[in-house]
């Protein structure tokens, strides 16, 4: 057992106290608070150790690009990776070796994965200024910055993978949930208090760099006024911008003192 399980797991009875904890909070945070927002602990329940989700995030990539045509060379890749980069050089700490990725798929839609790997739909870079495209790449920056996929894997498969633990050789198990977790598209369905994170993040992220956050906004806005044509976005089924969440980018800007946040 490696040293990140020693210290998780120190004892059998100390195992047994997280799943009792885990199950008493989780199910009073669901009850209490309903599925749109979640008791904070039960939120920020994450026992999946960074050189394991980075693991995550290498065998999901392998997955992706046999599922998902990647595009690579192009100059929707370099315009990817130049903002992608812009805004990755800001952040205070890095925990992962952020990639970015190109999907030939006309729909707006784009999401990230375990150990810092973005993809970004070409149906949404043909639609977005790179000022919109910024913002969208800032808030999936946001979800990882604030590792809300391992967050959502500890929030849906907790007790398997903390027994999966407990048993090294099981070790596998909680990499099969994680595929099927990811192929689902369950990854990318976060709660309100995540995306208002994200978007917070975006926030901060974009104020370190060229790009007006107020392009988060903009893009958001022509999101919804697409999807008053047939069909929904994928981004917008996966991260509604909604009324409250714009507004709330609005009181970000308006409010403003220049306090740091997120460390940004």
């Amino acid at each position: 057992m490696n040293t990140c399980l020693k210290a998780l797991i120190c004892s059998r009875k100390s195992f047994g106290l997280i799943l009792r904890t885990f199950f008493t909070v989780l199910t009073a945070g669901f009850l209490t608070a309903g599925c749109a927002s979640v008791n904070p602990f039960v939120r920020d329940f994450n026992i999946v150790p960074i050189p394991q989700e980075q693991e995550l995030g290498t065998k999901m990539q392998a997955q992706i690009a046999q599922q998902m045509k990647l595009v690579q060379g192009t100059s929707m890749n370099k315009r990817v990776d130049g903002i992608g980069g812009a805004l990755v050089s800001q952040l205070p700490q890095k925990f992962f070796a952020y990639q970015f990725h190109v999907v030939e798929d006309k729909s707006l839609n784009a999401f990230a994965i375990p150990g810092g790997d973005i993809y970004v739909h070409s149906g949404l870079i043909s639609a977005a200024s790179d000022a919109e495209l910024a913002g969208v790449i800032a808030h999936e920056i946001g979800h990882v910055y604030e590792r809300h996929p391992a967050k959502a894997m500890s929030r849906a498969y907790g007790l398997q993978y903390l027994a999966g633990m407990v048993a090294p050789q099981n070790a596998g198990k909680v990499q099969q949930l994680a595929l099927q977790f990811a192929a689902g598209g369950i990854l990318n369905k976060y709660g309100r208090d995540d995306e208002t994170e994200a978007d917070e993040v975006a926030y901060y992220l974009m104020k370190k760099t060229s790009y007006p956050p107020s392009a988060l906004i903009t893009f958001f806005q022509k999101l919804q006024g697409a999807s008053g044509g047939a069909g929904v976005p994928a981004f917008l089924s996966s991260h509604p911008p909604t009324p409250q969440r714009i507004q709330h980018l609005k009181d970000l800007i308006a409010q403003d003192t220049g306090q740091k946040r997120y460390g940004l």
